[in-house]
């Protein structure tokens, strides 16, 4: 505009830390140089050879961590799906016979207002394989997913859990607190790990495991510590 004039200040450096990137002759690296302030106030430069970063060795550290503990009943995407492949072969062949609905005791309740966990559904092979021997083969899955959908009341009791199992497919009538739908500890076997992989084959065993969504809420039934409808829940 006629008769004005703009003044621009020149930058001005600014005393807080910065990093400023370099282009240098190498295209694949980028040099970092990094100021920073001494106790008496005054900056100190680090020579740009100090600090080189080569950009295209970098890979990520999630890619380095080590596998999941537990073996093949790791709490990961192919041991979960195995399982429920094997859950839908045997439940395809023996019905609901050879399934159990799993529970989970929350360690912070107690009395009449305990509370139970739906955890999944377990399928076995009853010829050859018992409902202890069932959830001692696949403890670790089951512990590691109780503690993953409930991580506030499960979550600091893992290794000591406690499980209780019903009839396959009585959600329903376990929710409007049926009498007839009692829920029956199961003792983990006290045989080891390798033991039990041994005695019970991967294809006799499966599981259905739970989902709960971020704005799922998960089911749960108020039992006595013994697994009971209590009376006041009665009628």
């Amino acid at each position: 505009v006629p008769g004005l004039s703009t003044m621009i200040d020149p930058p001005r450096r600014s005393n807080s830390p910065s990093t400023l990137l370099h282009d240098t002759n190498d295209r694949h690296s980028q040099r970092t140089d990094f100021r920073e302030e001494e106790e008496n106030g005054e900056e100190k430069d680090f020579d740009d050879d100090d600090d080189e970063v080569e950009l295209i060795n970098y890979s990520s550290p999630m890619r380095k961590r080590p596998p999941p503990k537990g073996g093949d009943m790791a709490c990961a995407s192919p041991n979960i799906l195995r399982q429920l492949r094997q859950y839908q072969n045997i439940r395809k062949v023996g019905g609901t016979e050879c399934v159990n609905d799993v529970y989970v005791r929350d360690p912070n309740t107690k009395g009449k207002e305990t509370r139970f966990w739906f955890v999944g559904k377990m399928a076995r092979c009853t010829g050859t394989v018992s409902t202890e021997e069932a959830l001692t083969r696949q403890i670790n899955l089951l512990q590691e997913h109780a503690c993953r959908i409930r991580p506030v009341e499960l979550g600091r009791s893992f290794g000591r859990l406690e499980f209780f199992v019903a009839p396959g497919d009585t959600e329903l009538l376990t929710s409007q607190n049926d009498p007839g739908i009692g829920l029956k500890k199961v003792v983990v076997a006290s045989d080891d790990g390798e033991a039990m992989e041994e005695k019970v084959s991967l294809l006799e065993v499966g599981l259905n495991l739970e989902i709960v969504t971020n704005r799922g809420v998960g089911f749960y039934v108020i039992r006595t510590e013994d697994g009971v409808v209590p009376p006041h829940l009665l009628g």
